[in-house]
C-alpha cells in the first residue's frame, strides 16, 4: 500500500523483452466497439519489435519480435472481438484508492467505460504518451499519464500516478493487465502450437520477472521486468 501526495507519487512498470495474458470469452454481438479501431494504429520500429497500438487508446495491438517471421505475442487476431467495454489490453491499468487514512476503498479501471485517451507530445526516447483522464471516472483521486518509451533499445512501458487531490491517497491495489495470446479457445492444435504462448511468473520482488514462451517451444522467448532494476 502506498501513500501518495500531491507532489509525491509515480509508479513506473518497465515491458522489456517479453508478456503474458488472460484468456477472454470473445465479447457478446450486443456489446458496442469502444476501443476505437476506426482511428487506426500507430506503428513503431523498436530494435526487437514491430509495435502496433490503437491511437484511440494507445494500448498495445500487436508485437511482433522481429527474430521471428510473423509471430505475433498478442491475440491480433481477435482484436476486433475484444473492443468493447471490459476487455483489457496491454496499456490498461486497474487501481483501488481510498482518500486519507481511511474509508471506503474505490476501484477504477480505464477499460471499463473506455474513452479515447489524450494525446500527449512525444519525442526523444518517448514513442507516445497519453493523459488516462479521459477514459476514468472524474472522481478519481490521480492524474495518470502513461508513456510508450525506449531505454537503451528496450520497449518500456510506463505510468506516472500523481496526487491531484489536498489529501493523501492510499493505493489499496494496482494492476497491469500483461494480455497475450493464450487464448486456446475455437482453435485446432495445430493453430494453437503456432500462434499461442504460455505464461510462467517468477514473484521476487526486485529480481521477479514474466516469461512468455511460445508454446511450439521455438523463440523467441519474451521477458517482463521492472524498470530500473534488472540490467540486460
Amino acid at each position: 500500500m502506498k501513500s501518495l501526495s500531491r507532489s509525491f507519487g509515480v509508479f513506473i512498470l518497465c515491458f522489456m523483452v517479453a508478456a503474458f495474458s488472460f484468456s477472454q470469452k470473445p465479447k457478446r454481438p450486443e456489446l458496442p466497439s469502444t476501443l476505437g479501431l476506426d482511428q487506426g494504429f500507430i506503428e513503431f520500429d523498436t530494435p526487437d519489435f514491430l509495435v502496433k497500438i490503437v491511437k484511440a487508446s494507445q494500448t498495445l495491438a500487436a508485437l511482433l519480435p522481429k527474430e521471428s517471421d510473423s509471430f505475433d505475442f498478442t491475440p491480433f487476431d481477435m482484436l476486433e472481438s475484444r473492443d468493447s467495454d471490459g476487455f483489457h489490453h496491454l496499456g490498461d491499468l486497474t487501481i483501488r484508492t481510498r482518500s486519507g487514512n481511511g474509508g471506503k476503498w474505490d476501484s477504477y479501471s480505464t477499460a471499463a467505460n473506455r474513452q479515447p485517451v489524450m494525446s500527449l507530445p512525444a519525442s526523444g526516447t518517448t514513442l507516445a504518451s497519453s493523459d488516462l483522464t479521459p477514459t476514468l471516472p472524474s472522481d478519481c483521486p490521480l492524474h495518470i499519464t502513461r508513456r510508450w518509451e525506449l531505454d537503451k533499445g528496450q520497449l518500456v512501458l510506463k505510468f506516472i500516478l500523481e496526487n491531484k487531490t489536498d489529501l493523501p491517497v492510499q493505493i489499496g491495489a494496482l494492476g497491469i493487465p500483461m494480455i497475450f495470446n493464450n487464448i486456446l479457445s475455437r482453435r485446432s492444435l495445430e493453430q494453437a502450437h503456432e500462434i499461442c504462448s504460455f505464461f510462467d511468473p517468477y514473484i521476487g520482488q526486485d529480481a521477479g520477472y514474466l516469461q512468455v514462451t511460445r508454446l511450439s517451444g521455438r523463440g523467441p522467448a519474451l521477458l517482463v521486468v521492472p524498470e530500473g532494476e534488472y540490467t540486460l
